[in-house]
């Protein structure tokens, strides 16, 4: 997992802002839209370990410029490749720990994350992408798996994710195929829940995450944990994950006020306690 981090260095291929409840994080390499250099996997993996302690509501995820994340920096593998004094095969294998670190490190945050893809995402910003609770896209996005054009493998979770949005045939179609799918044909994959045109991206993307920051941290937590795990299960062992969970809710503060609130015909306001 993810190692704890108590401070956030500078950051210099990311921006991120926070107003407490809803952080915004921008790949910002938009001269090489935003490839995720070794730099940016380094500064992803700090982000979420940081962010894990913090008490955000919702995430945004998006890129600056005309692109969500190109995946990773081909200019830096043909300069690893040509370099006798770098080990291309050393340096990516780190590269990928980094990453897949980063990758777990979305998985393990308390709160919802969204991906707002703005452009094209490919290989490894698309599974950055698929990392992610829900994903919406402007009209220009464009979501390709690319691995095989460079004759590379998948990784930051391309295959454990993509099999579980679209199904293990399809996925496999779809590596295999790597087309480059449109924003509309994405919606039809169900890849993503909703394309708006491209101004309008980044505040959709915060009218969901301000609903999402308005609903019980507890539930949306466990919602996330219960759905994300249920693969992993058998069903007699699910419900009995569920049947805890729902037990520990019961004494929460914030189920105590909604119930009061439901049945007076009040208003609740959800505080995580």
């Amino acid at each position: 997992m993810t190692e704890r981090v108590t401070e956030i260095p500078e950051l210099t291929t990311l921006e991120l802002e926070t107003d407490g409840r809803i952080g915004t994080l921008t790949l910002n390499r938009p001269e090489s839209l935003n490839a995720m250099s070794p730099g940016m996997i380094d500064e992803l993996e700090v982000v979420f370990g940081w962010l894990a302690d913090q008490p955000l509501r919702a995430l945004i995820v998006t890129g600056a410029g005309g692109a969500f994340c190109a995946g990773g920096d081909v200019n830096w593998f043909k300069k690893g490749i040509e370099d006798p004094e770098i080990d291309i095969v050393a340096s990516v294998k780190r590269g990928a720990d980094v990453l897949h670190e980063a990758i777990a490190g979305v998985r393990a945050l308390p709160c919802p994350v969204i991906a707002a893809i703005n452009g094209p995402a490919a290989g490894a910003g698309f599974s950055l992408a698929l990392a992610c609770d829900l994903r919406i896209c402007s009209d220009e996005a464009i979501l390709a798996c690319a691995y095989g054009r460079i004759g590379a493998s998948p990784d930051g979770g391309m295959t454990y994710f993509l099999p579980r949005v679209v199904g293990p045939s399809r996925a496999i179609e779809i590596l295999l195929n790597d087309p480059n799918l449109s924003a509309e044909a994405a919606l039809d994959e169900k890849l993503v829940t909703e394309v708006v045109a491209a101004d309008d991206l980044l505040g959709r993307a915060r009218e969901k995450a301000e609903k999402l920051a308005a609903m019980s941290p507890h539930y949306v937590r466990m919602a996330r944990k219960l759905a994300g795990s249920s693969l992993d299960h058998e069903l007699m062992e699910h419900l009995d994950i569920e049947r805890d969970a729902i037990a520990r809710a019961m004494a929460t503060e914030d189920l105590h006020n909604a119930v009061n609130a439901f049945l007076s015909g009040g208003e609740v306001e959800f505080t995580g306690n």
